[in-house]
Formats: C-alpha cells, structure tokens, sequence
C-alpha cells in the first residue's frame, strides 16, 4: 500500500529547527497529531510520503523553493514559501495539485491513498482534484469543523466566510473519513462515505518515561498547556485559581493566544501563577510528568465540543499525571474511569473542585494518574490507532473498487 500524507507536517529535525529560529511556529498539537499518525502508517504501509507546506517567512521575497528529507520511513516533500500572503493559497493549490498528480500517476498499477489535514484548504484542495483526476481514493482527517474553528478563533470577515464555504464544498467530496467523534459525521460526511472516529493518539515511548511520587515538584502545580483563549475557559480557570485556599498551589501556562496580557497581569499579582509562553512540547511534556494535576476547563457547553476531543486530553493522560477535565460531549464514556471532571464549571464550582483535589492524599491522585496512561498506552498508542486507519483504507479501497 502506498500513502500520500497531505497536511503540514514536518520531520521531528525541521520542527525542531523551525522553532528554535523561526518567528512563526508552527502549532505543535497540529504537528504531533499527524506526526504520530504519520510515522504509525508508514510502519504498516512500509513507507509514506508526507506532502508538506512550511510556515511563511514574513517580510522575505523571492520564488518558493522545494526540498526534501527522509526520516524514520518518512519521505518529506516541502514547499517553502517566501511570497507575498496574498498569492500563497495559490501557489499552494497549484503545487499540491501537480505533486499529487505526479505521485499518483507513478504509482497507478499500486494500491494508493491520498490522505489530507482539510483544515488546510490549500494544499489538501490541490490533493483532491489531483485524486479524482488520478482515481486515487482521498481520506479527509477532520481534527475540527471549519464552521465552529473559526466562528470561535473570531473570522466574521470576508475571507474567514469565503474559507468556510470553500471548506464545506471540499469536505464533502471524499472518498472516506477520519473523524475526532460521531458528531462530526453528519457535518462533514454528507454523502455517507465509509468513516472512522479515532478521537486520540498518544506516542508509545512515553511507557519509557516514569512518573513517580518523587520526581514531582514540591509544589501542587496544577499545569495547564495549550491555546489561551477566554472560549477554552482559561480566564475562568484564572479566576478559580484566585480562589484556591494553598500556599502550596500554583498555576502553570504554557502557550499563547488572546489571553497572555491577562495571564501575566495575574502573574504579577499572584506569586502562585507563572506564564511559561510557548515552549517546545518535549519540554512541556516533561514538566506536565512533574506536576500534580493537568487541568482542561473547555466549556462543554459550547457548541462546537460536541465535534472535538483535545489532542491534549490524550498528551495529559499519557504523561501519568492526574487529568482534571469538564465533561466534553465528545469524549466517550470509557475515559471517565481515568479522569476527574468538573461537576460545576463555574468559577466557584472551578475551585471548589482544584481545592478539594489538592486536598486528596498525593498517593491517591498518582493512582489516577497511573490508571489513565495504561489506559491510552494500551488502546490509543499511534501504533494501535495507526492500524485501525490502515484497516479502514483497505475497506474505502474495496468500496471505490
């Protein structure tokens, strides 16, 4: 079987460096995500080429430029833009499109899959027509609902809307589909396609990281990492914390987003809380084993957490630390065994729960904590879910056939 992985996905030496010298980061969930997917199908397929487009350069000019690199049976194809904004959609579109021709032209007498991030309109928009022109079966990954992704990042402008309907037109052309939870099919599946919910993943070697009583920090760090937005309920978190009765407590961010004035206004206010900004995820990982509790106050009540489950839920579990989390209605019931939730997500409700946690023997959280990271290391490990998609081509294949 031959795969073609089309999103933003960078080997683990470029991500690297593109961090460290690059003022535009690429997002590291994004990068995990399909990273850990990636390097799992090319285990099953021996092999997978990852189609790739790299962050823009801002204030460069010239042509873009491509390269390519091999990394753990990955072939990565990269497209470097140094262009005005304004025309990179299109440049994007066309190269993705000849490339994916290309691709799958070489390989026609072969069992071939084209799989697209569709939450990259351009490049994944390119790959599509490139697999109806070719007979190539396309699968979507949908990690988000365009619609409810950018109705709460802000976009009410013309472009946001023009995304939006480009989006929904695309997303229903695939041969098949890779979903976070079953809400999302009757959104983005209209045409009743074979689907899959896959709603995490988690990286395998983190059975080699040990997480143990002794190597917390002394403090009750409660850690929170990812996207600082009031509509993931961060400001509402802030707010609680301030209600958390221990010295011994404290608030650790990781990330960035329209909250960070706020954040380090608090930081300045409030020794207990500390503003890390966005740190490579290996380090947040490491910090995340050291800490007490990991907390996810995202709203259940909005609209579009029926069509999500946070890829940080499942990194958080992974890390054997006790997860605190609102009850996510995409979140299926067997995870409920391996999490607290909050019964109230109110502010005071919020602290009420933090306070009484921290008040739970160490011993007892750990325990939790443990529970959980068997539990994803045994049935959401990339290798297991990785095997579950290559199944599933194989049954979108028969269909097309």
């Amino acid at each position: 079987m031959e795969i073609l992985y089309v999103s933003r996905l960078c080997s683990e030496r470029r991500l690297a460096d593109l961090l460290r010298e690059q003022p535009v980061k690429p997002p590291q969930q994004e990068q995990k995500f399909h990273g850990l997917l990636a390097r799992g199908l090319a285990g099953f397929a021996g092999g997978l080429t990852a189609l790739s487009v790299l962050p823009l350069r801002p204030g460069s000019a010239g042509l873009p430029s491509t390269d390519a690199e091999v990394e753990k049976g990955i072939t990565y194809r990269y497209l470097s833009l140094r262009t005005i904004p304004i025309l990179s959609h299109g440049i994007v579109f066309a190269w993705s499109f000849l490339a994916c021709l290309r691709w799958s032209l070489a390989r026609r007498s072969l069992p071939r899959f084209i799989l697209c991030d569709v939450l990259d309109l351009s490049i994944s928009a390119g790959a599509l027509l490139a697999s109806k022109v070719t007979g190539a079966p396309s699968v979507a990954i949908v990690t988000d609902v365009p619609n409810y992704l950018h109705d709460y990042i802000g976009g009410e402008g013309g472009l946001a809307r023009a995304y939006r309907g480009l989006s929904t037109f695309f997303m229903g052309r695939y041969d098949g589909y890779v979903l976070l939870t079953e809400a999302m099919n009757a959104l983005v599946n209209p045409r009743g396609r074979p689907h899959l919910v896959m709603e995490g993943i988690v990286d395998p070697g983190m059975g080699e990281v040990a997480n143990t009583l002794e190597g917390k920090h002394p403090e009750q760090v409660v850690l929170y990492a990812g996207a600082l937005f009031r509509k993931y309920g961060v400001g509402d978190l802030l707010e609680a914390f301030q209600k958390v009765s221990r010295e011994s407590a404290r608030l650790w961010l990781y990330g960035a987003g329209e909250l960070d004035g706020e954040i380090r206004a608090c930081e300045a206010r409030d020794p207990r809380v500390k503003y890390w900004g966005v740190r490579p995820n290996p380090e947040v990982v490491e910090e995340e084993v050291k800490a007490t509790l990991l907390v996810n106050p995202r709203p259940s009540g909005e609209p579009f957490t029926r069509f999500s489950f946070p890829s940080k839920n499942m990194e958080y579990m992974a890390s054997g630390t006790p997860v605190l989390t609102t009850r996510l209605p995409g979140m299926p019931d067997e995870y409920l065994d391996h999490v607290y939730t909050f019964p109230d997500e109110s502010v005071d409700g919020m602290a009420a729960t933090l306070n009484r946690l921290l008040d739970r023997p160490r011993e007892e959280l750990h325990h939790r904590g443990q529970g959980a990271k068997t539990f994803v290391l045994t049935r959401k490990s990339n290798l297991i879910q990785a095997g579950r998609v290559h199944a599933f081509l194989q049954v979108v294949g028969a269909r097309r056939a």
